[in-house]
């Protein structure tokens, strides 16, 4: 594909929020092998902010669409309220530059985003008595991008909340990228948010002694600038060894994910990878590495 035509793709959903842009774009292994989906599965702050995890520090390494790559650092706090922060990082380097239809560019220029998050979860049933097994969380993430000579910097807020009905099937809602951008020439706009609702179910299969075998399902839809999309994902989990399955799908647009991750002695690695209808852009990819406490 000409160089161009994936600064035209850069510049949309990377740079400047328009539609499923930056703010989107999975950047950890077991939501990209999920294809996002997981809204009430406690899967991971980044789908859903209201979701509890595990303590523990972790770097991932990420390969989006048209060579776009990243780097993400998250650091989730020991305690009852589950505190987070977390760094992340898209760029591409090598963008064409063409002010007419000459076949070889003038130059070559770069296109790079970075964003902070910190937010925090909780349980109400701690505060309040008619909210048992009740979550929430929120999520504010700062961000700064820049195109050649063009700057842009915004905020946006995420709001979750998880209500576990059994000890198996929980249901989660998100409301997310509620903000605004700012740029060098002077315009606001107001970002795109999205809004999301979904459930997960867990089946025990096998239980034997030291042995098990656990299936988690997902089942989310959510809705973007008047754009229905329907995630699904599976998490089939063994002792020390998590495959993951997951799937998209919107009027125009299908993909299919998949991904595994590895725990031994509070370290794990997970691996994600997705597959889209046009391969010409490239599948993206994510390692990650997490130590837990």
């Amino acid at each position: 594909m000409n160089k161009f035509l994936i600064y035209i793709i850069c510049l949309l959903n990377l740079t400047w929020s328009i539609g499923l842009d930056a703010l989107n774009i999975p950047q950890k292994a077991n939501i990209l092998a999920l294809s996002g989906s997981g809204i009430a599965g406690n899967i991971d702050v980044e789908i859903n902010p209201s979701s509890y995890m595990k303590p523990y520090l972790g770097f991932s390494n990420n390969t989006w669409l048209a060579e776009v790559s990243g780097q993400k650092s998250t650091w989730v706090f020991e305690g009852d309220i589950n505190r987070f922060i977390s760094f992340e990082s898209l760029g591409v380097s090598d963008i064409e530059y063409q002010s007419d239809n000459d076949v070889e560019p003038e130059g070559y220029i770069s296109a790079n985003w970075y964003a902070i998050d910190f937010g925090s979860h909780v349980n109400l049933d701690k505060y309040f008595t008619n909210a048992e097994n009740f979550q929430v969380g929120y999520n504010i993430k700062l961000n700064y991008s820049k195109l050649y000579i063009e700057n842009s910097w915004g905020y946006t807020f995420d709001l979750g909340l998880t209500k576990q009905f059994s000890e198996n099937l929980n249901i989660g809602f998100i409301c997310k990228n509620l903000g605004k951008q700012f740029y060098s020439s002077s315009e606001v706009s107001n970002v795109n948010p999205y809004f999301g609702i979904g459930v997960s179910h867990t089946v025990n299969l096998i239980n034997a002694n030291s042995f098990y075998t656990d299936l988690t399902y997902h089942a989310d839809i959510i809705n973007n600038d008047d754009n229905n999309i329907i995630k699904a994902g599976a998490i089939i989990k063994f002792p020390y060894l998590s495959l993951m399955l997951g799937s998209s799908n919107a009027d125009g647009y299908s993909d299919f994910s998949y991904g595994l991750s590895i725990e031994m002695n509070k370290w794990m690695i997970v691996f994600g990878s997705l597959n889209h209808e046009n391969p010409s852009l490239g599948s993206p990819q994510s390692i990650e590495l997490r130590k837990h406490f």
